[in-house]
């Protein structure tokens, strides 16, 4: 048994040994690794850039989607496990690079999270998708017409009318969250009731609130019938969708970067959240919906 231990010991000491050795590395040649976040959109953009690369090239894809969240994607990218994933330039701006005053142009901060990342990370963007799945407040679109609401400015005019549902996060967030929303737009709720993400549409639909942070591409806000209230101080800032990878991975595969701004432009928020929808509400595979757009933009065939 005292042999058996010193054998498992040792093997896993090779282990560890040959993934440190690896660190950093990233694919060989003529493959690469696609990571994801673990919610539906990065899932779904996940696929569908494993699915791009492999009916463009003869690079070898391997998937590792729904890791986690960002810090491990981020980190494994860092580390060479992942050669690239989607991820978002508003999240780049104030979680990896540490910045604090937001910036509305989305050029802007897109060209400038593209800099320090290829300075400071080796870490490099592909061009935009086209949507930008930011934070967004929303509100029944039967309530928000009743009461001719379309923009936060108006949300504004009806002060301890509504209660808004949110998310520890959009509560914490520094930058753009509750607070600095609240005093940007001078809003003032009846109640603010903290609850997970998913809580929020039962909540919507029992009234408990009537208003709710999300995301711009939320396939559920389709499904709820939900408006996106103008941001018409543009207090939030930019999220757009891209992948980020490895500057070494593009080195050794030629023609990978042009591969993946083959999707640039190609989505619109309209069309992310129906995407999210198809696979959310109406439980179509990840696969299938991937696949069914990648042809209907003749990315693949």
């Amino acid at each position: 048994m005292f042999q058996k231990r010193i054998t498992m010991v040792g093997a896993a000491a090779l282990v560890l040994i040959a993934l440190v050795a690896g660190c950093g590395k990233g694919s060989r040649a003529g493959s690469g690794t696609v990571g994801s976040k673990d919610f539906t959109e990065n899932i779904l953009l996940g696929e569908m850039v494993a699915q791009l690369i492999e009916g463009n090239s003869q690079i070898k894809v391997t998937r590792k989607l729904s890791l986690g969240g960002t810090s491990v994607n981020f980190d494994g990218l860092k580390r060479g496990d992942l050669d690239m994933y989607v991820d978002y330039d508003g999240t780049a701006y104030s979680v990896h690079l540490g910045h604090q005053e937001p910036i509305a142009d989305p050029t802007k901060i897109y060209d400038q999270v593209k800099k320090e990342f290829e300075e400071k990370f080796k870490l490099t963007w592909s061009k935009p998708f086209g949507f930008n799945n930011t934070y967004a407040i929303a509100m029944p679109r039967k309530l928000a017409e009743a009461d001719g609401i379309k923009t936060v400015s108006d949300l504004a005019k009806h002060p301890d009318k509504f209660v808004l549902g949110t998310t520890n996060e959009f509560m914490g967030r520094k930058a753009d969250g509750y607070d600095p929303m609240v005093k940007t737009y001078g809003l003032k709720f009846k109640d603010v009731k903290k609850m997970t993400a998913g809580l929020r549409y039962n909540a919507l639909q029992q009234n408990e609130i009537q208003v709710m942070d999300a995301y711009a591409t939320d396939g559920k806000l389709k499904e709820f019938d939900m408006v996106i209230l103008h941001d018409d101080k543009h207090f939030f800032p930019p999220y757009n969708g891209a992948v980020i990878v490895r500057m070494d991975t593009l080195e050794k595969n030629a023609g990978l970067g042009d591969v993946l701004d083959k999707l640039s432009g190609q989505l619109n928020d309209e069309t992310m959240q129906e995407l999210n929808y198809r696979v959310d509400v109406k439980s179509e595979s990840v696969e299938k919906v991937a696949e069914d757009f990648l042809r209907s933009k003749s990315l693949i065939k």
